[in-house]
């Protein structure tokens, strides 16, 4: 494309193009797509990058729904707006705002993702605590059990303790004392058995003595390692061994022999056994049948003990009886008019029966 400019006058004047008519149309098509193209492609970047924006929003959680806790503290000491709020590692808010309520009261805010508020309970505790040694604060929400409720938006936690090196220190402080302890008892032991005059040196003392001893050649271990004596010993042993093994196999040989012979004895004392058995049987057989015999003999004898007490006592009747009448004939015999006198016997008494 020519163009010819003419200078008259102090003014420019544009004379005209070359093939003016159809090479303008073109150039100016060509210019509205350029701007057309141009202009979808800074839309399609707007977008494309509205998009990352909305993506990363949701993905840190930028448009999510917070509440609001106020943590209260005694010292504002390493806390600052910004701080994050941790649940077991993860992030759930950030400390908003940090003021000084009191002289010795300080109210931190904290924004915490709405999704973790079941955690926060009345009995939950927040602590202040350091990534390791010289790492960045963070504070530190210790759920509370499940029975107790919920905490409302807007309520008031204290926090409870404050965490990093200082404290590290103070909970070191009585392992660093039983360490200490352990330490000296350490060295007292040591110098307890590096004494020359101690037990543990009289001790090994006495123990390499007896090593020296087991040792030599009037030892025990050159007794029963080089001495051919205990192996003779051992061999005489072990030949006497076999010999009371030979002498209890034939024991056993014939301890087997007499039990065989002694079978046919214990099936004639099997046999005799059961007749006794039978014997005895018939015996209590019998026994039952001559019970009712033998209480009848001993009632006929009870009877014949009673008849007899009764004829004893009908004889001494008798006797008496006959005595009277002795008597009364030999007092007929006296006052008979022609008998004699004699001399008169001895008067006898009868007894009553």
């Amino acid at each position: 494309m020519d163009m010819l400019l003419v200078k008259r006058t102090g003014c420019l004047y544009f004379l005209g193009l070359r093939n003016h008519g159809s090479g303008a149309v073109i150039m100016n098509l060509n210019q509205q797509k350029m701007e057309i193209k141009v202009g979808l492609f800074l839309l399609l970047m707007l977008l494309s990058l509205a998009a990352i924006i909305v993506y990363v929003g949701f993905k840190k959680d930028l448009f999510a729904e917070r509440i609001k806790y106020t943590v209260v503290s005694k010292t504002g000491e390493k806390i600052e707006p910004g701080m994050p709020v941790r649940l077991s590692g993860f992030t759930i808010g950030q400390v908003s705002e940090v003021t000084l309520d009191q002289v010795d009261l300080v109210r931190i805010t904290i924004k915490v993702l709405k999704r973790y508020q079941q955690w926060f309970k009345e009995d939950s505790r927040i602590i202040l605590e350091q990534e390791g040694v010289i790492g960045n604060s963070f504070l530190k929400l210790i759920p509370g059990s499940d029975a107790t409720p919920v905490l409302e938006e807007g309520a008031v936690i204290h926090l409870d303790k404050i965490g990093g090196i200082n404290e590290l220190i103070q909970e070191m402080q009585p392992v660093i004392e039983a360490l200490r302890a352990i330490v000296i008892n350490v060295w007292d032991l040591t110098d307890y058995l590096v004494d020359s005059q101690g037990p543990v040196r009289k001790i090994l003392v006495n123990a390499e003595t007896m090593t020296e001893r087991l040792l030599s050649e009037q030892g025990l271990v050159h007794y029963l390692t080089e001495d051919p004596r205990p192996i003779a010993h051992v061999d005489q042993l072990l030949a006497r061994t076999d010999k009371a093994m030979e002498s209890a196999d034939i024991l056993l040989q014939s301890v087997t022999r007499r039990v065989e012979d002694v079978e046919p004895l214990q099936e004639e004392i099997t046999t005799a056994v059961r007749e006794t058995r039978l014997l005895i049987e018939e015996f209590h057989g019998i026994r039952q049948d001559l019970t009712p015999l033998m209480n009848n003999i001993t009632a006929i004898s009870e009877e014949i003990k009673t008849a007899s007490r009764d004829l004893v006592s009908l004889r001494r009747q008798g006797e008496y009886s006959l005595r009277l009448g002795t008597d009364l004939l030999l007092r007929l015999k006296e006052t008979w008019p022609l008998s004699r006198r004699e001399a008169p016997d001895i008067e006898t008494s009868y007894p009553w029966p």
